[in-house]
């Protein structure tokens, strides 16, 4: 965040104080000035201030006939509902959501009356890179406070239900949890059949966490229920299939059939039954000797998007029609190039993951960055300094990792990073 967006967000913040002061005295030098909501009366709407702001701005809005009973007006920042702190008949005291849109129509509703302002409202994002827990280039196992823990190697993680960030020590032999709430990072597991955690993945309900070891047909269970105590599993053929399994990063839950899913470096394709175990081959030479990172389409369950890390590319496979071809990247050409999908270059990408909108991330560790692929299909840098590896929070733009070769997002689009090198979880807030 540079200077001077950050001295207009200190002169909305002091505008909102005023603005709530104002509210307060007016209601106390003059009482309310009118009674509860008249439907025989019709509801207006005058102007509202202040015109700009990010989310959690203060916002006045006056007319007449809102009534007194705040929980009975509802206000929209395009689609986004807002929070009605107050009315008192005559005017609103209201609360920016968070990311309604760039520029927002501003409408109000009270009973069967709904108006909307000509005039909009401009939403300023804020994006800041804070690092969560770990100290810079120092390796180590310690749990505690956020400030206190350290991480040995720290490459992927994935985001529960309950907002706990799960963390695979690749070559400490470690899962570990962290909760911001409390404040507290956890050994969930070390070693006891954990060998080099790959990519973890939740169940569709997002409670379960699964784990898969790097070599051989080994995944790890971690119910909640169960004290989140680690279970082996070992899928088996079902009956009249057969597949080996030498190497795996990553699984994907499908939330259509219950299966969770799995590519083997050979190139075969498995899904399993995570109750059963009994497993299935759907296809086979998929980008063989490749390590592989699965992710499927939030909204199409049928399209499983698969991140090469050898080959600097994305690839999709349909379940459907079980065609497998290039999302985006060069195949073969490692690079750095935002902009279409097609003509981009990424750099031994591994972790990837989409938010709730369909927008795909890739962890480019080996330039140093974070990359979106936007639903129109263009790649974009979100965070670091393509190809300088370094450390540094704050700006976007001036961030700085040391091969963030993890990425998560959670349901309020916060993006959590495993910076590998740096040997650091951090964190990418947009408000």
């Amino acid at each position: 965040m540079n200077y001077s967006t950050k001295r207009r967000q200190l002169l909305l913040s002091m505008i909102g104080v005023a603005l709530w002061l104002g509210f307060a005295c007016n209601n106390k030098e003059n009482g309310i000035s009118e009674g509860p909501y008249d439907p025989s009366r019709p509801v207006k709407i005058t102007e509202f201030y202040p015109d700009s702001g990010g989310m959690a701005t203060k916002m006045i809005i006056k007319g007449e006939n809102f009534g007194i009973a705040s929980e009975d007006v509802r206000v929209y920042f395009n689609q986004k509902k807002a929070a009605v702190v107050e009315s008192n008949g005559d005017m609103l005291y209201v609360i920016v959501p968070k990311q309604p849109g760039d520029e927002c129509k501003v409408s109000v509703a009270v009973g069967n009356d709904s108006l909307a302002f000509e005039k909009t409202f401009s939403y300023i994002t804020s994006v800041t890179v804070s690092t969560i827990a770990g100290k810079v280039g120092v390796q180590g196992s310690t749990d505690g406070t956020l400030a206190e823990a350290e991480f040995h190697s720290p490459r992927y993680l994935i985001i529960d239900a309950e907002k706990n960030i799960f963390v695979s020590e690749f070559n400490n032999h470690m899962l570990r949890q962290i909760n911001e709430e409390s404040n507290m990072v956890t050994t969930i597991h070390k070693g006891n059949g954990m060998t080099n955690p790959n990519a973890p993945a939740t169940d569709a309900d997002k409670k379960v966490i699964f784990v898969p070891n790097d070599g051989g047909n080994v995944f790890l269970e971690f119910d909640p229920e169960l004290q989140w105590a680690g279970k082996k599993i070992s899928p088996r053929p079902a009956e009249g299939e057969s597949f080996s399994i030498d190497y795996k990063h990553s699984l994907a839950p499908n939330p259509k059939d219950g299966m969770i899913y799995t590519r083997a470096y050979n190139g075969q394709l498995i899904k399993f039954n995570a109750r059963t175990k009994a497993a299935y081959v759907v296809a086979i030479d998929l980008m063989p000797n490749s390590d592989g990172y699965l992710y499927f389409h939030p909204k199409d369950p049928n399209l499983l998007f698969l991140c090469y890390q050898k080959k600097h590319c994305i690839y999709t496979f349909d379940l459907t029609t079980k065609e497998h071809k290039l999302f985006s990247g060069t195949l073969n050409q490692a690079g750095w190039m935002d902009g279409e999908r097609e003509f981009a270059e990424f750099n031994a990408p591994r972790q990837i993951c989409f938010d709730k909108d369909g927008n795909l991330y890739v962890a480019d560790g080996g330039n140093h960055v974070i990359r979106k692929i936007d639903t129109n299909g263009i790649v974009s840098t979100v965070v670091g300094i393509p190809g300088v590896k370094g450390y540094r929070d704050g700006n976007p733009d001036e961030a700085m990792f040391n091969a963030p070769d993890g990425v998560a997002i959670d349901d309020e689009g916060i993006i959590y990073i495993a910076d590998y090198e740096n040997r650091l979880i951090r964190k990418l807030a947009i408000e």
